[in-house]
């Protein structure tokens, strides 16, 4: 007992580390989220039911000792402990013969200790009793068959005394559950059951903070989903039935009876009182269901003494669920005679619209007229502007290309005054200092007319794309994959990019063009039909989103492209 001191240390820096981190705390949160649970209870179910035939298909073959044997069939009963009742019995009796079998003393008065404690917790007191009896020496047991025993003993005085009419009986018998719970936190070294045993002898002292402290121990130590984390969270809430706080019990309830539905627990009793505390909120459609799985769940568990306990509250449910359906027949029976008054209104009104209406179709006629008239020439007035849209864009277009040429074109002419001036200046020293000849000789192997028809190229080059720099990308995006067009260098164009350039500045005379790009009126009307073919939009369509590119995409959508 000296160590309890420091235990009870642990628990309370433990519970001050903060349990509830990050969970729900709203309560309809919580309700929901067991509605939830309760959808999927057959899934939990089936999940635990294959855990055991997969530890019993260990137990068919013949490969196991006598001791992986004993240890196989204790966590199936362990299993089947919270689970039903009868195999949990069935399987213990199993152990006590294969203890019997090895010779071991001491396994076979522990596996009857656990068999008493099934026992007793299924309100068979007099096998309980007669197993216990029979253990003599609790002197030479190992610690663990000690704590086994001792917590059988607890169980057993535990379950005679919430039976036994307040009196010297009852008292005996919860000085025995004392004695009892302070041996087995003595000598158990399971780590819930330690907290358990600490929690009741808090309780038994009085002392309900170490008591809520050994609960949020076990919380902590215990996963969410497992029948230890169910009973830490029952008794957390049995803490704070003793302290008053009403709100709180009711969470820890809920969420002791989340945890036993995820571990597939039938023998609970959270279930039970959550619902008891939804009868009394008023919630009688939700205890209802929960007193129904909670009844399904103990029948199948085969105890007597947990029916008896479920049962009791069923027929305060059911009275007050059928209160309810009274209450809603009731309100169906007004709403439908309101509902017959709103119906007589409503035929009234719809004879006195309908007079009405006799007298608007004539106003409502004119107003129609009136409407179809001022929706053409609001579809007129649409059309102009988007005309006038048009035309403002290719102005601005057009104003922007003048702007550029123009400039262009001086410059040109005042290179060609420039070099003019300079060639005439160099005849004249040639001729005035007699060499004529060799002037000649200068002149005569050069090709005038090709240098400066790609001077003229690389000017009208240069200029075009400065003011459509993305136009060779949005040209190829126009014609098919195998039909777009490369350039062998940055910043210049080639034949048929320079005819549709000039489409593009808005020259679109076959003539014209072959002129001012000199070449021949063939070859300009060949590319022209052949980029027409092979375009991705219909042929007449093709030079008119040719003539859009550059102007974005508000004005090739004014343009109808």
């Amino acid at each position: 007992m000296k160590k309890l001191p420091l235990l009870f240390a642990a628990f309370l820096v433990v519970s001050a580390s903060g349990l509830r981190a990050g969970e729900p705390s709203d309560i309809h949160t919580l309700l929901r989220r067991l509605d939830g649970l309760l959808d999927r209870r057959e899934e939990f179910l089936l999940r635990h039911e294959a855990r055991l035939d997969s530890l019993k298909s260990l137990l068919c073959g013949d490969t196991l000792g006598l001791g992986a044997r004993y240890a196989v069939t204790a966590e199936i009963a362990e299993r089947y402990f919270a689970y039903q009742s009868d195999s949990t019995i069935a399987y213990l009796r199993r152990n006590v013969a294969l203890a019997e079998r090895a010779g071991n003393a001491d396994l076979t008065i522990r596996a009857k200790s656990v068999m008493a404690m099934c026992y007793s917790m299924n309100g068979r007191f007099l096998e309980a009793d007669r197993v216990l009896a029979g253990v003599t020496d609790t002197l030479h047991m190992s610690r663990a068959t000690q704590a086994a025993y001792y917590a059988a003993q607890h169980r057993q005085n535990r379950e005679c005394r919430s039976q036994s009419e307040p009196g010297a009986e009852r008292d005996r018998f919860r000085a025995c559950e004392e004695y009892y719970a302070r041996r087995a936190l003595e000598t158990t070294g399971d780590i819930s059951k330690r907290f358990y045993f600490a929690y009741l002898v808090a309780v038994d002292e009085g002392d309900y903070d170490r008591a809520a402290a050994a609960c949020d121990s076990a919380l902590a130590c215990a996963p969410p989903a497992s029948h230890d984390y169910a009973r830490a969270a029952f008794y957390r809430s049995e803490t704070e039935r003793f302290r008053g706080d009403e709100a709180a019990r009711f969470e820890w309830l809920v969420r002791a009876a989340m945890a036993d539905v995820q571990g597939a627990v039938r023998d609970y009793g959270a279930l039970g009182a959550v619902a008891e505390e939804l009868l009394r909120r008023g919630d009688a459609a939700r205890a209802m269901r929960c007193i129904r799985v909670a009844i399904n769940d103990t029948q199948a568990y085969n105890s007597p003494i947990r029916s008896w306990r479920d049962m009791a509250i069923l027929p305060q449910i059911e009275q007050a669920y059928s209160e309810r359906n009274a209450r809603l027949r009731a309100m169906y029976v007004a709403l439908i005679l309101l509902a017959f008054l709103f119906a007589l209104s409503a035929i009234g009104g719809v004879l006195f619209v309908l007079r009405q209406n006799r007298r608007l179709n004539a106003v409502q006629q004119t107003l129609r007229e009136s409407n179809g008239k001022l929706a053409e020439l609001a579809a007129s007035l649409r059309e102009t502007n988007a005309d006038l849209s048009r035309q403002n864009i290719r102005i601005a277009d057009a104003n922007r290309i003048k702007e550029v040429y123009i400039g262009g074109f001086l410059k040109t002419i005042s290179e060609y005054i420039y070099k003019l001036a300079d060639t005439y200046r160099h005849v004249g020293r040639m001729l005035r200092d007699g060499r004529s000849d060799e002037l000649r000789r200068e002149y005569a192997g050069t090709d005038v007319r090709s240098d400066e028809l790609k001077e003229f190229y690389h000017n009208f080059d240069t200029t075009f794309l400065g003011l459509f720099p993305s136009f060779i990308g949005e040209f190829n995006r126009l014609l098919a994959d195998d039909a777009r067009i490369g350039v062998r260098r940055p910043g210049s164009l080639t034949t048929e990019l320079r005819i549709f350039a000039l489409v593009r500045l808005g020259i679109t005379d076959t003539a014209t063009i072959a002129a001012l790009l000199h070449c021949s009126v063939n070859t300009v009307y060949s590319y022209r039909s052949r980029m027409r073919l092979r375009s991705l939009v219909p042929e007449r369509d093709f030079e008119q989103r040719v003539q859009s590119i550059g102007l974005g995409d508000d004005a090739a959508e004014l343009s109808g492209t």
